[in-house]
């Protein structure tokens, strides 16, 4: 038992010396001292190891808030953590620590934080696209980090004929946060590539200031796909179709599997047809092609260029027409077969300059149920000489009876359509003056104002000859060269003539009242008949002032009309 009690005695004395050895290294320490007199970190921030050594408490605190310390006090040996902020700035700034012990002199510690370089940084520099895909999905994203405004160019492989990258045209980063590099999204929409070629582009995107030196150069590399090659034969009308279907979103429901000769709406050359083009192949070629149920925001496909030898070309039925601004562009007029052009209910707002160059073959021209403001000005006898039937119909945005709201912009920012005062505009007059075509169809618009009249001598206005009316039928018409030998001749070889549903007020003309064709015209449904309950800029009641109520008046003149036109009981 006393053997147990020596070797606990001892044990206790052993543990007694160490904690008294523990406690004179601590009190051994004289003075303060840290382990490092500064710190340098990056912009992003973050946390640095100090080592504080003291012989007695001390405190300690930072002379800026994006600097901390952890413990900021004690006594001893202590490990603490600094904590610094990322930076709102580009330059270097500048923070202390001071430590201040007790019974000794402060002791400082600088903080250096470096600022934030000019940058833009692309996350992918190289990006590549499709030949081409449906209108909605013809765009890519850009994630664009960056400390500073921008500005953004293209620089095109080979100079095209029209740039297909479509920059934002503010693209602004909302630097909120000083010189602390941002993150946005930049979205590019690109064109199809109607080329049998890759191509390539590089965006390059430049700080608005110049005295921006960024640490290094922004720039992104677009590599665009090409398009399948078409040639030009039987095949390469199918593909060219079927391409046009694509990019159109058309609800043609053609079998790419089955002969277009079985193709809903495509009309095929064959032996023996009337006007059969010249040429070797062209048997079997597409002659004509009906699109429809069409949803886009573009123009006419580049690929119809390829129809060869077509010669009447139908598109019709755009989605939400009222909502589109659509420029028709030249892409149909290297077809020099082309006789017949309906673009219909798409969605036109202007036609290019270009399609003059269809003049001297284009027949028809269907321009009905768009967006105009006004008549294109390139429509004139002029360029179209051959042209026989004009149909714009219907070229309403908005449905309005009262005109004198026309031109509220905040209700109708983009027109209301084909508006226009006969009074101020001759658009009508110019187009009662082209004397080669036979069918004209204004319904349906918002024209005002009085139907022009002519005098005999005025703008290269005639009467009536001899040879006119024996090329009539005799003496059918003779009235024009005697009773009525003061008539002018105006639209000779109108046989189709619509003005109904417009806004139009005072008389109707001599020159329409005793038209060799008036009846042929339907004149009580087609010309007659003005907008209900319409009111005209004026506030004044659209309508005719002197309608007839009969046609005794006309047949007197014509008699022989009246055997060939009035209904016998």
């Amino acid at each position: 038992m006393k053997y147990l009690v020596k070797i606990a005695l001892g044990l206790f004395v052993y543990m007694a010396a160490v904690a008294s050895c523990k406690d004179d290294d601590d009190s051994g320490i004289t003075g303060f001292s840290i382990d490092k007199e500064d710190i340098t970190m990056g912009a992003d921030g973050g946390r640095d190891m100090l080592t504080v050594s003291s012989g007695g408490e001390w405190a300690a605190s930072a002379s800026e808030p994006w600097v901390s310390i952890s413990p900021a006090n004690g006594s001893g040996v202590t490990e603490c953590t600094v904590l610094i902020d990322s930076t709102l700035i580009n330059g270097m700034r500048k923070a202390e620590i001071r430590f201040i012990p007790r019974g000794q002199a402060p002791c400082v510690m600088t903080v250096h934080q470096t600022g934030y370089g000019k940058m833009i940084y692309i996350e992918k520099p190289d990006v590549e696209i499709k030949a081409s895909d449906n209108y909605s999905k013809r765009y890519f994203d850009m994630t664009v980090t960056t400390n500073v405004a921008f500005k953004m160019n293209t620089e095109y492989d080979a100079v095209p004929e029209k740039e297909w990258l479509t920059l934002p045209k503010d693209p602004t980063v909302n630097l909120d946060r000083g010189s602390r590099p941002r993150t946005a999204k930049i979205r590019i929409e690109w064109m199809m590539n109607p080329d049998f070629d890759i191509r390539t582009a590089k965006i390059h995107f430049k700080p608005q200031n110049a005295d921006d030196n960024l640490e290094q150069p922004a720039v992104v590399t677009v590599t665009q796909k090409a398009s399948p090659k078409i040639e030009d034969n039987r095949s390469g009308d199918s593909l060219a179709l079927l391409t046009i279907r694509e990019r159109l979103e058309v609800g043609n429901n053609w079998n790419p599997g089955e002969n277009m000769r079985y193709w809903d709406d495509v009309v095929l050359w064959e032996e023996g047809d009337k006007d059969l083009p010249k040429g070797e192949n062209v048997v079997g070629r597409v002659r004509s092609v009906i699109f429809n149920m069409i949803n886009t925001e573009e123009s006419i496909p580049h690929e119809i260029h390829y129809l060869t030898y077509v010669e009447s070309l139908t598109f019709f039925g755009n989605t939400n027409t009222a909502t589109k601004s659509i420029t028709l562009e030249d892409d149909v007029c290297s077809l020099r077969y082309l006789k017949s052009l309906t673009v219909s209910a798409y969605g036109l707002v202007a036609l290019s300059d270009d399609l003059v160059r269809l003049g001297d073959r284009l027949e028809t021209l269907d321009l009905g149920s768009n967006n105009f403001n006004s008549v294109p000005s390139i429509l004139t006898k002029e360029n179209f000489p051959k042209l026989k039937s004009l149909s714009l119909i219907g070229n309403r945005r908005s449905v309005l009876s009262d005109l004198r709201e026309a031109n509220d912009l905040v209700k109708y920012p983009d027109g209301i359509g084909l508006f226009f005062n006969t009074k101020d505009d001759n658009t009508l007059r110019r187009l009662f003056l082209w004397d080669s075509l036979e069918e004209l169809r204004l319904s349906y618009n918002f024209i005002e104002g009085t139907l022009p009249d002519f005098k005999i001598g005025e703008d290269g206005v005639t009467g009536y000859s001899q040879e006119d009316v024996d090329a009539f039928g005799g003496d059918t018409i003779q009235y024009l060269i005697n009773g009525g030998a003061d008539i002018p001749k105006i639209l000779p070889k109108m046989r189709k003539l619509s003005v109904n549903l417009n806004f139009f007020t005072g008389n109707l003309p001599e020159w329409m009242l005793f038209h060799p064709h008036l009846i042929e015209w339907d004149p009580e449904v087609l010309i007659y008949n003005q907008m209900e309950k319409g009111l005209n800029s004026e506030g004044k009641m659209v309508r005719f002032d002197n309608v007839p109520s009969t046609f005794d008046a006309y047949f007197k003149a014509f008699p022989k009309l009246k055997e060939k036109y009035e209904l016998k009981e």
